[in-house]
């Protein structure tokens, strides 16, 4: 198991400090960034990992996520090309239907058809093939190293999709082991339709964690994420009755949700949600809270853990969460 980091380039950090940061994580033993694509609320994500590419030597370095929308896949092929060129092959595509990136221009999420599509035109073209996008036949102009295509998922069908298609799952949602143990079933599900075996598969959850003694501090440091994921459960038919009760929060996060502050810790909509959702969408408490919460995702069997690393003390979170819980999992 790996312990992989989500974050995003914030307006007012430069693009060289990033660069010093992620060379920082790299001699903590974090194996993989996962640098989110909002273009309205962040600094753009190629440049940060190419800029990233040249301050490290072994981790790995992903788009987390982007999607086919805001990009023709062929610019987007030829940009995770080029850090995949300048890192010696560590990029990693992470793709999605689009979430911020895609609702802050006031247009809609991918279909899952459009998904299946843009999952088979990366995994040729970025495998040195030819690919076809919307009927015409495309090819990068140049060799470049294998670019594994990792899927964002969440829903029935795109956790399907995910296992039949992609190189890895990058599973989102609340932080609770039996909604997780349902995403990784249907992954399992499209496994079986494919005739593929669980090991050809990464699956990763993006686990938001805010480790402190100050339990009320903690939850205000995860309640930005959680307004995010909030307003991602609103439009969802059936909830869990953990969830179901929240319903009236989930719609306000989602009509009071402002793509500009995406993941900011000091976004106003973040205030549509309470503790208890807050509590139960992310972890969020003293190390051996944390510890045991991540542990039941594990034991339902996810390969990695993906930890948001949000707003500032990043180096400090990172810190905590390898010296005082990471010892108490069973990895």
């Amino acid at each position: 198991m790996g312990l992989d980091v989500s974050i995003g380039i914030s307006p007012r950090e430069s693009l060289a400090d990033f660069a010093e940061f992620a060379a920082g994580l790299e001699r903590r033993g974090v194996e993989r960034i996962w640098l989110i694509d909002s273009q309205l609320a962040m600094k753009d994500v190629y440049a940060g990992l190419l800029t990233a590419a040249q301050r490290t030597t072994d981790i790995e370095l992903a788009t987390g996520v982007t999607n086919v929308l805001t990009r023709h896949p062929t610019v987007t092929a030829g940009a995770i090309a080029a850090v995949a060129e300048l890192s010696g092959g560590r990029a990693v595509l992470g793709l999605g239907s689009g979430d911020s990136a895609v609702r802050g221009i006031g247009a809609r999420p991918s279909r899952i058809a459009e998904v299946e599509a843009a999952l088979r035109f990366f995994g040729e073209v970025l495998s040195g093939e030819e690919g076809e996008w919307e009927g015409r036949p495309f090819r990068l102009p140049y060799p470049t190293p294998r670019v594994p295509v990792h899927l964002a998922v969440g829903r029935p069908r795109m956790c399907r999709l995910a296992g039949r298609l992609a190189d890895g799952a990058v599973v989102m949602g609340p932080a609770q082991p039996d909604l997780v143990a349902e995403q990784l079933t249907w992954i399992d599900e499209g496994l079986a339709e494919a005739g593929r075996s669980r090991s050809e598969l990464e699956v990763s959850f993006v686990a938001t964690t805010s480790v402190g003694d100050d339990e009320a501090a903690a939850l205000d440091d995860v309640r930005s994420w959680a307004s995010a994921q909030a307003r991602l459960l609103a439009d969802v038919d059936q909830l869990p009755e953990a969830l179901e009760r929240h319903r009236d929060e989930l719609v306000r996060a989602k009509e009071g949700y402002d793509y500009r502050e995406h993941l900011s810790t000091r976004a106003d909509h973040q205030e549509s949600v309470s503790d208890e959702l807050a509590r139960t969408l992310a972890i969020a408490g003293p190390p051996e809270v944390c510890a045991a919460r991540l542990q039941a995702l594990l034991d339902v069997g996810v390969d990695n853990l993906v930890l948001p690393l949000m707003g500032s003390g990043r180096t400090e979170r990172m810190r905590v969460i390898q010296e005082e819980v990471a010892p108490a999992l069973r990895l």
